[in-house]
């Protein structure tokens, strides 16, 4: 069925069951102009907003419907993963043309439900409307973080490590490999459609202490040089110390590219990226998923990468980026 023939109000009534997986938060959720909602005492409230684009962020030659609700809520989660924070609630809106067929909507919404039913995130409304041309999502995410405890780009410090999680490069990895409809890859491909945002390991480096955070939506090369900027500080990182995964290196062997370029510059892997004081080195070597990469020094604010014969390249913020002039 259309969306034009079941209508947007009846639409609204379809998909509002199951959004609500935290219910002692909650005053009033979907139904009513605005949604209710209690906040927890001694927490700093988080917001953030995107917004998805198809055939810009996500295409269905690459990703089924219920993959772009998930990924869609991965990229939201994330942001608040980067904070060190606990997400809570999302309002969500999509721009739909009149003649897609509702099964897709619902798709899309059952992985967005998964996710938000993984992490105890409510869905709290938001709104469907028509419009002429391909699909727009947009997320509102509100999370909570221990008042004063938020993890900002600007708290790097100098003589900080720098760490990331898990593997790079591998959301990018993955649509390449989809891209040129190659066999394998498996993980990576998964990677790409799928991303798990690291909501957790972003609450115990919080705990930890680490000085700044990013998460990896555009690139480490991008988020690095944000830390850098914000923090008025030097980066340099080495190379060789990147966590990138077997698959990774097979494609760059195969397409006969750079491997570390599709950590550099993929980006939404939607991991994290950290400084933090070097009395953490035990802790964070003890840590499954942490990889240090190098350190925060004093200097010009600039990102470096120190390659495995020793040269020295200047690494410019040249992650994805909606309105660059290619």
């Amino acid at each position: 069925m259309q969306l034009k023939q079941i209508g947007e109000f009846n639409f609204i009534c379809h998909i509002q069951s199951d959004t609500i997986y935290n219910p002692d938060t909650v005053i009033q959720g979907i139904g009513d102009d605005c949604a209710i909602y209690n906040t927890s005492e001694h927490v700093n409230q988080l917001i953030s907003t995107d917004t998805m684009v198809e055939g810009i962020h996500f295409s269905f030659h690459y990703m089924m419907p219920y993959d772009v609700g998930y990924r869609l809520m991965s990229a939201n989660l994330s942001d608040i993963a980067a904070m060190g924070g606990t997400p809570k609630q999302v309002v969500l809106s999509v721009a739909a043309p009149d003649y897609i067929d509702t099964d897709i909507l619902d798709e899309i919404y059952r992985g967005i439900k998964d996710q938000c039913k993984k992490y105890g995130v409510n869905i709290l409304g938001g709104d469907t409307v028509r419009i002429e041309g391909p699909m727009v999502w947009t997320v509102t995410i509100i999370g909570e973080v221990p008042q004063g405890c938020a993890v900002l780009r600007s708290g790097a410090q100098i003589s900080d490590v720098v760490g990331v999680t898990n593997y790079l490069g591998y959301a990018a990895t993955g649509l390449s490999a989809l891209m040129y409809s190659l066999d394998g890859y498996t993980m990576t491909k998964i990677g790409h459609q799928r991303p798990e945002p690291q909501v957790f390991l972003g609450q115990r480096l919080r705990d930890l202490g680490v000085h700044s955070m990013n998460d990896i939506s555009d690139g480490l090369a991008s988020e690095l040089n944000e830390i850098a900027s914000a923090s008025s500080v030097s980066i340099v990182i080495e190379e060789k110390a990147i966590p990138l995964h077997a698959e990774t290196y097979a494609l760059a062997e195969h397409l006969q590219t750079n491997p570390v370029d599709y950590a550099l510059y993929g980006g939404e892997d939607f991991q994290l990226v950290f400084t933090a004081p070097k009395s953490l080195v035990p802790q964070l070597q003890d840590m499954d998923g942490i990889s240090l990469i190098g350190e925060v020094l004093s200097g010009p604010t600039v990102v470096q990468m120190v390659t495995p014969d020793k040269t020295v390249k200047t690494i410019e913020a040249k992650g994805y980026n909606h309105f660059h002039e290619s």
